[in-house]
């Protein structure tokens, strides 16, 4: 998609659409509807009273200008109150106004918006969101369609898109277009990469497993400046002493895979930093020898939501060239019944050399996990950890299928996650490591178990046994088992893998390249 700012709106110049956002109960004070209305000879005005559009998050009118102005559809958008105006209410709305050009395949769009008075949301803010949110409502995973819904042929969105800045008057704002079409730029190749994360979580259970999983990375990391990327097959994540996770994956006939992904970028950085972002592969999830019931199978081929998140986030901040040190790492697994399974009852050594007692082998995710984090501390040296991971429906339980959970065991680090979460626009709520569960996962035969010892407050007995493998570095976990995969459309997140995670890391990395500035 070509963006472009545009200097001022022509409604008589040939468009496809025209998308306009609009604050709740302003409808009518709006410059740019109030313009419209009086082109379409008050149309407008009285389809807007009888749809009982008012703006509302969630509100969308569309409809056909009937050749009135060379603008074909206009499809107005509910932002929701001015005092909760936010780069995120502009991307939900931009989200819910791509099914308007996915119905009539717009080629040719304006999104045009007045910038509220004030400094709640920055011009920048509400260029990032308009595109971002179009961008990601527009995602369809349709590589096995050979047509569309409807029978048509495939829609990609429109081969061009520019985006027109008024003020309360209707005149063009006074904002630098080179700022504007930068930030724009910016958030459309971040929507590239969440959507390239989707891509990977929504691929079916036979094209993705360990192995192709590592070639995925690697081609995605490919050719961009200051990324490498290794991959360690069976026999040298034995060398390594990788055993937690080579158990887990023993079932299967697609061998693990260990994915490492470093970013050193060019010129001057803090060389004492290195933040690495941690994970979990399971490419499909059976539940081991505790098997799961069929309908709990199906789309446990999103278990890697979180190895899509760091691989699809690290090559992001490289393309940004944002100037942080970093790393990705994945223990890429299929977790599947057979003679060679893992059982209830093993103890596996991890790569730190605690031992861990099978309670469950579907309790597999904190498992290779444990290699992973092991790894992290021991061979990369880092010095700040988040791991991604779709780790335990007692989240999804106690949070719903929006928002991740987060864990961390220091609390500067962890409010700084929280603040990139908040500021990227994904949802999520801190929860306690109650020292006072140690006990549910301590094992009489081993170092640890891998399952609490009661149903209740599984989300925390999975951090609290992550947190043995992390020592003393700053580590956040983020439990991202509910808001990975969407159930039913919302907003700009279609059916399927949503790429949560890879907003909410860019701009923490965007944060710490901000204060290593600071520093030197």
């Amino acid at each position: 998609m070509k963006l472009e700012i545009a200097g001022k709106l022509d409604l008589s110049v040939r468009q496809d659409a025209l998308l306009v956002p609009v604050i709740q109960d302003c409808v009518s004070e709006d410059p740019l509807v109030a313009g419209l209305d009086g082109r379409l000879d008050g149309a407008l005005g009285k389809l807007i009273l009888q749809e009982e559009f008012k703006g509302k998050p969630g509100q969308v009118l569309s409809f056909n200008t009937l050749g009135r102005i060379g603008v074909e559809t206009v499809c107005l958008m509910g932002l929701g109150p001015e005092q909760k105006l936010s780069a995120e209410a502009y991307r939900r709305a931009a989200g819910r106004a791509a099914d308007c050009l996915r119905r009539m395949r717009a080629k040719k769009a304006v999104i045009a918006c007045q910038v509220p008075a004030g400094k709640m949301v920055s011009a920048e803010d509400i260029a990032g969101g308009l595109v971002q949110g179009v961008w990601l409502g527009l995602y369809r995973f349709d590589k096995y369609k050979s047509r569309n819904d409807n029978g048509g042929e495939k829609y990609a969105g429109p081969d061009k898109a520019a985006l027109f800045f008024c003020d309360s008057k209707g005149r063009p704002a006074k904002l630098s277009h080179p700022g504007l079409k930068e930030a724009a730029a910016r958030e459309l190749t971040i929507a590239e990469g969440v959507a390239g994360a989707r891509d990977l979580v929504n691929e079916i259970p036979e094209e993705l497993f360990p192995a192709s999983l590592a070639k995925k990375a690697g081609e995605l990391t490919g050719g961009i400046k200051g990324l490498t990327c290794r991959v360690l097959d069976e026999k040298q994540m034995k060398k390594e002493k990788m055993e937690a996770a080579l158990a887990v994956g023993r079932g299967s006939g697609h061998g693990p895979r260990f994915i490492e992904i470093v970013y050193k970028p060019v010129g001057r950085v803090r060389r004492d930093e290195l933040l690495v972002l941690v994970g979990k592969g399971v490419t499909f999830d059976s539940g081991g020898l505790n098997i799961k019931p069929g309908e709990h199978m199906v789309t446990m081929k999103m278990d890697m939501s979180g190895a899509a998140v760091v691989i699809n986030a690290i090559a992001l901040i490289a393309r940004l060239r944002l100037p942080v040190r970093c790393a990705a790492v994945v223990a890429a697994v299929e977790n599947m019944p057979s003679g060679r399974s893992y059982k209830p009852d093993d103890v596996v050594r991890s790569m730190n050399g605690m031992t861990i007692e099978v309670g469950n082998t579907d309790a597999e995710g904190r498992v290779t996990l444990a290699d992973s984090l092991s790894w992290a501390v021991q061979k990369l040296g880092a010095t700040r950890i988040v791991d991604l991971a779709t780790l335990t429906g007692a989240c999804v339980v106690g949070l719903g299928p929006t928002t991740a959970g987060v864990f961390g065991n220091d609390g500067t680090w962890t409010e700084a996650v929280v603040e990139a979460a908040g500021r990227a626009g994904e949802k999520v709520c801190r929860l306690p490591l109650d020292e006072d569960m140690a006990d549910d996962i301590k094992s009489e035969v081993a170092d640890v178990k891998n399952v609490g010892a009661t149903r209740f407050g599984g989300a925390i007995a999975g951090a609290l046994f992550l947190q043995k493998f992390v020592g003393e570095v700053p580590w956040v976990h983020l439990d991202i088992a509910g808001p990975s995969w969407a159930d039913k459309k919302r907003h700009y997140e279609p059916v399927g893998g949503t790429g949560f995670g890879v907003r909410t890391l860019v701009r923490l990395a965007e944060k710490l390249a901000a204060e290593g500035r600071k520093k030197k």
